[in-house]
C-alpha cells in the first residue's frame, strides 16, 4: 500500500510538471532588450520576433531598458519573476563585466539561465576609403612608426572590439590611441568624415558602408573569413595574431526559472534561428547564426571572463 501511495504521488507530481510544459509560455513574453531602439541588438531580435513568437504560441513583446552599457536592462530582468516570460538579449562579452563594473546590479554566470545563441558577427578593422591606409600591413607599420598617435574608434570601452584591438596592439608592439564612442553611429560618422585613422567596429554594422565603397575593409579580427567579405583576410592569415572581436549575441532568463521553461524556449529558439529565411537575413546584415545550447553559452560567458580578465586588470578598466 505504502509502494502504491508512493508511485500515486510520483504520478501526481509528473502529471503537474506535464500540465506546466505544455501551458507554457502562458502569457506573452517580453525580451528585454537594454539598448536603443535601432541598434544591432534591438535590429538582430526583431529579425526573429514574429518566429519566434509563432513558435512559442505567444507574442513576443520587445522592450528597450537602454542605460548604463547594457546593465540596467539586464538588472531589470535578472530581478524579474523566473517564470520564462521574462527574457534577455545580451551578448557574451557580458561575462567580463564583473570585473570591468564596480556595483553590477546582476551575477551574468548566477543570476541567469542562458537559453541560447541567437547569432554572431565578427569585428572588422575600416578606413576611411580616402586613406593611405591600403592594408592592414600599412596600419600596422604606422601603428609602430607614430607610437600613440594613430586613434581608433570602437563601440565602447570593455566592448569586444576595444579589447581585441588592444590586444592586436600589444601582440605586436604597437600602441594605438583608443576614441571610445556610445555605440556605432558616432563612430563611423566621424570614421565617413576621416576624423579617425580607422575603426575596430561589429561588420554587421558597417556591412553596408563597406559594400558601397564608404568605408575599407583592412582586416577582420575573427576565426575565419565572412562570406559576405571573402577578400578580407583575418588578423591570423596577415600574421598578427589570433585576435577575435566577435561579438555573440544570446538569450537568458532570470535563475529558477523551470527546466520546462528553458527547454521550450531552446528548443524555439534553435528551430527559429535554423530556418533558411531568417539565416539569409543575418547573412544580408552581416550576421551568423549561433545555435548552442544552456550549457554551451554559460561556457561561452564563463570563456569571456577568463580571455579578456588579465587584459581588463592591465587597462586598469574599472567603472562605477
Amino acid at each position: 500500500m505504502r509502494v502504491s501511495a508512493l508511485l500515486m504521488i510520483v504520478a501526481i507530481i509528473l502529471g503537474g510538471s506535464n500540465a506546466v510544459a505544455q501551458q507554457f509560455p502562458s502569457q506573452p513574453v517580453r525580451v528585454v532588450v537594454p539598448f536603443p531602439p535601432g541598434g544591432g541588438t534591438d535590429i538582430l531580435v526583431r529579425l526573429i520576433q514574429d518566429k519566434y513568437s509563432a513558435k512559442l504560441g505567444q507574442p513576443v513583446v520587445i522592450d528597450n531598458r537602454p542605460g548604463a552599457s547594457g546593465n540596467i536592462g539586464a538588472g531589470v530582468v535578472a530581478k524579474s519573476k523566473a517564470d520564462g516570460h521574462t527574457l534577455l538579449v545580451q551578448a557574451t562579452i557580458v561575462g567580463i563585466y564583473p570585473s570591468i563594473y564596480r556595483d553590477l546590479p546582476y551575477d551574468p554566470q548566477k543570476d541567469f539561465i542562458w537559453v541560447g545563441g541567437v547569432a554572431e558577427s565578427p569585428a572588422v578593422i575600416v578606413t576611411n576609403p580616402n586613406s593611405k591606409y591600403k592594408t592592414i600591413a600599412d596600419l600596422m607599420a604606422e601603428g609602430k612608426a607614430r607610437r600613440k598617435q594613430v586613434n581608433f574608434a570602437s563601440a565602447g570601452v570593455g566592448s569586444p572590439q576595444h579589447l581585441a584591438t588592444e590586444r592586436l596592439g600589444r601582440l605586436n608592439d604597437v600602441e594605438f590611441t583608443h576614441v571610445p564612442y556610445k555605440g556605432s553611429a558616432t563612430a563611423i560618422t566621424d570614421l565617413l568624415s576621416g576624423v579617425l585613422d580607422f575603426g575596430t567596429l561589429s561588420f554587421s554594422s558597417v556591412l553596408p558602408l563597406i559594400q558601397e565603397g564608404k568605408l575599407r575593409p583592412l582586416a577582420l579580427a575573427s576565426d575565419r573569413r565572412s562570406k559576405l567579405a571573402p577578400d578580407v583576410p583575418t588578423l591570423k592569415e596577415s600574421g598578427l595574431g589570433d585576435v577575435s572581436g566577435t561579438v555573440r549575441f544570446i538569450i537568458g532568463a532570470p535563475a529558477g526559472t523551470p527546466d520546462a521553461a528553458i527547454e521550450k524556449l531552446s528548443a524555439d529558439l534553435n528551430a527559429v534561428v535554423k530556418e533558411p529565411d531568417i539565416q539569409k537575413d543575418f547573412e544580408k546584415r552581416g550576421y551568423e547564426m549561433t545555435l548552442a545550447s544552456p550549457k554551451e553559452v554559460l561556457a561561452m560567458v564563463r570563456e569571456q571572463k577568463e580571455l579578456w580578465e588579465p587584459l581588463v586588470r592591465e587597462l586598469k578598466l574599472k567603472f562605477d
